[in-house]
């Protein structure tokens, strides 16, 4: 097991729901390869991997969260209630029909192929649980270890024309507790929100754990996160899909 010490520290800490403290020891990733491997060792452990984070902007070398398959929570039916006070995000996640496996003549994937793989968009809330709270500014290498800080996902309602609805500058609103917390017209670190999802597609492709079909990934936030403690309900609309709700439920 890659930093095995580190891998049973987060799985301990994921299981328990409770942060390691200023006693933890252990060694911090030397490389993004080595906190990969941490993540993905982690993530195994709760499941099948279902989706995942990406952040990347421009042109320029991205990272990502993966997610397992318990904590891609479905909202269309109803509010999701989590009994872990967290921060939310709200954002546009995408779920692909098709998966993007390596191909034979190692040729990297388009934006055109990689999005004609998606076969729908929704809202989303991205939940967040620091498990570092001891370090003020934790090692970025750590932070990927533990999946970007990704506690899980909440979904929307999807829809299959999403290419049109997906723009630079959709309009976001989100509320906690009855206080309007984002207002916003675009803001997406991006700019485009799909933007993210070729780098991701490509830097996937060439490991055990490519893009598969029923994969979801969420490509960042509007406005940032947002405490939601327990009790309290965070309602995000962003303009041309449906509404979501997610409660804390008693800590």
């Amino acid at each position: 097991m890659p930093n095995s010490h580190l891998t049973q520290l987060l799985i301990d800490a994921r299981t328990s729901n409770r942060p390691l403290d200023r006693e933890s020891r252990f060694q911090i990733p030397a490389t993004a390869d080595g906190a990969d491997a941490v993540q993905i060792a982690v993530i195994r452990h709760f499941g099948p991997i279902a989706g995942y984070k990406v952040f990347q902007v421009e042109d320029r070398d991205g990272c990502w969260g993966a997610i397992p398959a318990p904590r891609v929570m479905d909202a269309t039916s109803g509010p999701v209630n989590v009994g872990v006070p967290m921060k939310v995000e709200a954002e546009i996640a995408f779920r692909f029909k098709e998966g993007l496996p390596a191909r034979g003549n190692g040729k990297a994937y388009s934006a055109a192929e990689v999005w004609a793989a998606v076969g729908e968009a929704f809202a989303a809330f991205e939940l967040l649980d620091n498990r570092y709270p001891f370090l003020s500014a934790p090692d970025p290498l750590l932070v990927r270890a533990d999946s970007m800080s990704n506690y899980g996902l909440v979904c929307g309602a999807g829809v299959s024309d999403w290419r049109e609805r997906v723009k630079a500058d959709v309009g976001v609103k989100l509320e906690v507790a009855g206080r309007r917390v984002v207002d916003q017209r675009g803001g997406h670190p991006a700019g485009d929100p799909a933007h993210p999802l070729t780098w991701l597609a490509n830097a996937l492709a060439g490991t055990d754990h490519p893009i598969k079909a029923g994969d979801v990934v969420t490509t960042g936030a509007f406005g940032g996160g947002h405490a939601v403690r327990p009790g309290e309900r965070a309602v995000a609309e962003i303009e041309g899909f449906a509404a979501i709700e997610f409660t804390c439920g008693a800590a």
